[in-house]
């Protein structure tokens, strides 16, 4: 699929078909791939252990719903603001474009490229640990649960994200338009629809990005 001429692409995220190889040393170029199975693998138990310390400290199942349901939601607000002002920040400089192109726009120009559609483990893993010690210091114990939620939210929007690139879109009216929103963001416009997992944020803030037309579903 190519891109209009009316459409909003920065030309270093213009999409083409292929892979590339981001890194000369063998180790770099190994961790920069990742498969959904070891997002899964890794992020499913640290779930269950959120949810287990929990309840060692006798947190009542009410309060519990109801910062697993907090992390859940912030989790949608964190995605879009991550997507729109990190992965989507303007590069000035060489080593700007540079780091530009590796935190995102290789993903772009190559968004069938399956090795490179969940985040490298090494990367979420040193955000979750940075946004895990924030929460302690502001929540102490009620990190756990919050923590469930919000990880649990990130699994999601992992897991929606590679199925959007590797798979048709289901025939469920709500998925269709999730589907739509990130193939437009891709190929139509980048500077909309930076919500991957839910279009909330993006009614919200106006980036909100209607298709032109409907996507084939399986």
């Amino acid at each position: 699929m190519k891109a209009s001429k009316t459409d909003r692409i920065p030309e270093h995220m213009a999409p083409q078909k292929g892979d590339i190889r981001l890194f000369d040393n063998p180790i770099l170029e190994r961790l920069s791939k990742i498969s959904p199975v070891t997002v899964l693998a890794v992020y499913l138990p640290i779930i269950i252990f959120f949810i287990w310390k929990s309840f060692s400290i006798d947190i009542p199942a009410v309060t519990f719903v109801i910062l697993f349901l907090a992390g859940l939601a912030f989790w949608t607000l964190f995605e879009y603001f991550f997507h729109r002002y990190v992965f989507h920040f303007i590069p000035k400089g060489e080593l700007q474009k540079r780091i530009s192109f590796l935190f995102h726009g290789v993903h772009h120009q190559y968004p069938n490229d399956k090795k490179r559609l969940v985040m490298p483990i090494t990367l979420s893993l040193a955000v979750a640990v940075l946004l895990l010690s924030i929460t302690w210091l502001l929540f102490g114990t009620w990190t756990w649960a919050y923590s469930a939620g919000f990880t649990t939210g990130y699994l999601a929007y992992d897991m929606t994200h590679y199925s959007i690139h590797h798979f048709k879109a289901p025939n469920i009216k709500f998925l269709k338009n999730v589907w739509k929103s990130h193939i437009d963001h891709h190929f139509r416009d980048s500077t909309k629809g930076y919500g991957v997992s839910s279009a909330f944020w993006d009614r919200v803030f106006g980036t909100l990005q209607k298709p032109k037309k409907p996507l084939k579903t399986a």
